[in-house]
């Protein structure tokens, strides 16, 4: 029997830790070089994109819809579907182009909104309005005035701006399965945009009164639970913005934080509290705030005579961090929603996350005409055809 020595042993299996250690810090850093690469050399970041995470795409390669621009149809896209409402039938699609499922809607000249799996479709200045869950109606309801605006929170409650009555505006806050919980009358303001919190506890009005020599801004936070009851006794907070300053829109962002947008910056209320985000300049262009906990503007980056580039700035709202990806050129439109920002440059377009990465580079030999984004689909759209792109 062979006789082994402990400390002989103890030894061995010493060395064989310290050069796992070893190795494997050796492999910590050059994953930590790799990734310094990426984000430092611009060659190497476009060589890792194209053949390591296959980010570049190219027309022609993707699922397709046809369609023809000369029918009075309506793109438009959610969750993981591409829509087309065409004849008074929406048909939404997949990513590989395949029909998922048609549904009768009465709306000709629709207004959308979407959140999670939830698409709101109303008849724009008319009566009829729809909730869509995945592939189903949920519900669907006729008002008496008319229809100018609506949001949906991402539990399916939804909230009608109405106009045409004999009030400036009504807004109407109904849940998920289609009960109307209460109406709110406005009387001396217009309504300009709603919100309905995360947690289904709070309705936003944004509302502006023109009747005097300056425009007064304002926004109303409900208590949905105390309206259902009292709803003349249920306003939470009463936010009046700087005489002569336009609110243009509001949303709810993660945590049920308020982001608010007007002609001069971008607030946020946060249990009650009214904080600057960003204060607007004459460099600031685009801006978006439908993402779930940051706020998105571009600025011109001018470095000569012909050139120019943008920088899209995506501000966390959560820790006041910012993160800037520059874009090589003009700047034609922004989609943003949830954590994705899609950027339209003509005839080529980038899909970047809230955290600055980018995800997909398509490029076309031909003008983008629009481009629809959902939770994990892009659609970019041609005269006779969209594209699919999944993400």
């Amino acid at each position: 029997m062979k006789v082994i020595d402990i400390n002989e042993y103890k030894e061995k299996k010493a060395i064989k830790i310290r050069l796992i250690i070893i190795f494997i810090l050796i492999i910590i850093n050059i994953i930590l070089l790799l990734f310094l690469l990426y984000r430092k050399n611009e060659k190497f970041k476009l060589w890792t994109d194209e053949y390591i995470f296959n980010k570049n795409i190219i027309s022609e390669d993707n699922p397709y819809i046809e369609i023809d621009s000369s029918e009075n149809l309506s793109v438009y896209a959610y969750e993981k579907y591409i829509t087309i409402l065409e004849k008074n039938v929406l048909t939404g699609y997949y990513s590989n182009a395949t029909k998922a499922y048609e549904l009768d809607i009465n709306i000709n000249n629709p207004i959308y909104a979407k959140n999670n799996k939830y698409l709101c479709i109303a008849e724009n200045n008319g009566n009829n309005i729809y909730l869509i869950n995945n592939e189903n109606i949920v519900w669907q309801m006729n008002l008496e005035g008319n229809i100018q605006s609506i949001s949906v929170n991402k539990n399916g409650y939804v909230a009608v701006i109405e106009k045409g009555t004999a009030y400036k505006n009504i807004i109407h806050t109904i849940n998920t399965e289609g009960k109307e919980l209460f109406k709110t009358y406005l009387s001396s303001s217009n309504a300009i945009a709603t919100d309905i919190s995360e947690n289904n506890e709070y309705l936003a009005i944004a509302e502006i009164d023109t009747s005097g020599a300056i425009i007064k801004s304002n926004i109303k936070i409900i208590s949905i639970e105390k309206a259902k009851k009292d709803p003349s006794n249920s306003i939470e907070n009463n936010i009046s913005i700087d005489q002569g300053n336009l609110i243009t829109n509001i949303k709810y962002q993660e945590k049920n934080r308020l982001v608010y947008m007007y002609d001069k910056g971008i607030n946020m209320i946060e249990e009650g509290e009214n904080k600057e985000i960003v204060n607007f300049d004459s460099k600031i262009e685009l801006v978006n705030i439908n993402c779930k906990n940051s706020i998105i503007y571009t600025q011109e980056v001018s470095s000569g005579l012909f050139n120019n580039s943008t920088d899209i700035i995506i501000k966390n709202i959560q820790n006041n961090s910012e993160k800037k990806y520059e874009i090589d050129g003009a700047i034609q439109s922004l989609q943003v929603f949830e954590n994705n920002i899609v950027i339209n440059m003509g005839t080529e377009s980038q899909i970047i996350t809230t955290s600055g990465w980018l995800r997909k580079n398509y490029k076309s030999s031909q003008e983008i005409s629009e481009i629809l984004l959902g939770n994990s689909i892009v659609g970019i759209v041609y005269r006779n055809k969209i594209e699919i792109i999944a993400l």
